[in-house]
């Protein structure tokens, strides 16, 4: 878990280096498509068959329009178009939609305990989003709408997935789902971004597009929906939390200065997942 909150993380900062490069929609098919890619090679090299059954493309299909599609698009297109605070606080609900998703579609029960937790986590979020909020800009509804589109559209994947409670096929339809559903985003990219069609290939894009790729899409997905496959998402998905902490701690990498109030957002984060996670592990040994 601590290694999936860690590449998703990383993908917050190289998203805002790459974006300098190349339009945001054929940025975000790109990621998906060498993504989807990466895991097909991998099943090669494993010797894995390649080609899906029947009964799990209305999976693949369902997924590429959720997961990748939808939730690339709104995540690639709302940083230009949100202000930092709101995007990041929008761009983090998903533990709070699959919770409520998974209460209403999977039948998971939520301890008191995991609902202090996520309360607590939310607060954790806004205090972290709270100087970039305070900033004076102007920005319009699309931006906010985009994060939380991201935000419901990464949810309904995970919940999907879920749903489908095949772990021996998360490998094969993880790949085809980003392969897929890239191809949508290269269309609107060539019919909305024509101007800005180009692309400034140079090393540093290349290695944040293959970081974003390898480690955020392929490994991060892949390892996500391994997770959840053998654990309660409700709960499992408070972890997700964490990712703007060690986005901070990414901050700090770059040279960059936090203030208090950002401190001790990350601390009550990492307090609350810390009792919900010792709560789980005492539940399980009773």
């Amino acid at each position: 878990m601590l290694a999936i909150v860690s590449a998703y993380a990383i993908c917050f900062t190289a998203i805002k280096i790459g974006i300098a490069y190349a339009p945001p929609l054929l940025f975000g098919a790109l990621r998906a498509l060498i993504g989807g890619v990466a895991v097909l090679l991998t099943l090669w090299w494993l010797k894995v068959p390649l080609w899906p059954e029947r009964k799990l493309w209305p999976w693949i299909f369902a997924l590429a329009l959720s997961a990748t599609t939808i939730n690339y698009a709104a995540m690639f297109l709302s940083p230009g178009r949100a202000g930092a605070g709101i995007a990041s606080i929008l761009g983090n609900m998903q533990p709070l939609f699959i919770v409520i998703m998974a209460a209403i579609f999977l039948g998971e029960r939520f301890s008191k305990i995991d609902s202090v937790s996520l309360g607590l986590s939310l607060v954790g979020v806004v205090l972290i989003s709270s100087p970039a909020l305070l900033e004076s800009s102007v920005h319009g509804v699309t931006g906010p709408l985009l994060a939380l589109v991201a935000s419901i559209s990464a949810a309904v994947g995970s919940i999907l997935i879920k749903h489908l409670a095949q772990p021996s096929a998360v490998l094969l339809v993880t790949a085809w789902q980003f392969v897929i559903g890239s191809f949508p985003l290269f269309i609107f990219s060539r019919v909305t971004e024509q101007p800005n069609y180009g692309l400034m290939m140079n090393l540093e894009f290349i290695a944040v597009l293959l970081l974003l790729a390898l480690f955020g899409t392929a490994f991060g997905s892949v390892a996500w929906y391994l997770l959840i496959q053998r654990h309660e998402i409700g709960t499992l998905s408070l972890g997700l939390f964490l990712v703007p902490v060690f986005g901070l701690g990414t901050a700090l990498f770059f040279g960059e200065r936090l203030k208090g109030i950002e401190m001790l957002g990350a601390g009550i984060i990492v307090m609350a997942i810390f009792v919900s996670l010792k709560n789980s592990l005492k539940i399980k040994q009773t």
